[in-house]
């Protein structure tokens, strides 16, 4: 935002404010649906690192838990 003094006070226009919320919101990158997304499903960014994030376990015995029941399922449903 620019440096208001007592001097530059004057009406800002809607353009002038929609531009600055914009650029205000671009600005969050650790706000947003993905990084909640990603917050819940994979493991604790750590910031000293540039590794990968795993994902937790209990994503993994789900996927897992779903995996073996498609399999069964195609295996009696195919045979």
């Amino acid at each position: 935002m620019p440096d208001v003094t007592s001097n530059d006070l004057r009406p800002l226009s809607v353009r002038e404010v929609h531009d600055e919320f914009d650029r205000l919101v671009r600005d969050r990158h650790h706000m947003g649906m993905r990084n909640l997304l990603g917050d819940a499903v994979y493991e604790p960014r750590n910031p000293f690192q540039k590794t990968r994030r795993t994902a937790k376990r209990w994503v993994i015995a789900v996927c897992g838990i779903a995996l073996l029941g498609v399999l069964i399922f195609g295996y009696f449903h195919l045979r």
